[in-house]
């Protein structure tokens, strides 16, 4: 890929994780839909089939853990385009917890994930995406220069709400 003068590194990899509302059909998968602007809300992206100005994308996801209503998923996008992650989770019926523009929610209390109405403690108040590790070759050397990132303690707290009151079977 070209390099920018802003970002003069070539990505070698990225890797996410993510908490999704509801839980995909299947264990892995490759997602390939192509985006383009959405047709009605500026600031959205969606999937753009047979658009003019649509761009192919491609992400592979795979299932880390499932819960009653809700999973967490490793992301490897093969390629990089404008909310490419949140527009093909939401568009196989999981998108990306509390995304306001793709899921519906901007916020996740306690009390939803206990099933208790009355507990109204915020757990999460952004997107429950994460970028886990990132891969890149230095512009100078070619080096390759790697970096990971441990989870977020509000993503954790979400995920240990999760283990504990909607393991599935449970």
């Amino acid at each position: 890929p070209p390099r920018s003068t802003l970002f003069p590194y070539t990505t070698l990899f990225r890797s996410y994780f993510a908490i999704v509302s509801g839980s995909p059909q299947l264990d892995r998968d490759r997602i390939d839909e192509p985006i383009g602007y959405h047709p009605h809300e500026r600031e959205k992206m969606a999937i753009r089939r047979g658009h003019p100005l649509s761009r192919s994308a491609e992400t592979f996801y795979e299932v880390v853990e499932r819960f009653e209503g809700f999973a967490s998923v490793r992301i490897l996008p093969k390629t990089g385009r404008t909310h490419q992650i949140r527009v093909h989770l939401g568009h196989i019926g999981c998108p990306v917890l509390c995304d306001p523009h793709y899921g519906g929610r901007s916020r996740l209390t306690r009390g939803e994930i206990r099933r208790r109405p009355g507990d109204v403690t915020v757990l999460l108040e952004r997107q429950a995406l994460h970028a886990r590790r990132l891969k890149i070759s230095h512009p100078s050397t070619g080096l390759p220069l790697e970096f990971e990132a441990p989870l977020p303690g509000d993503m954790q707290a979400v995920l240990d709400e999760l283990r504990q009151f909607r393991r599935r079977g449970g």
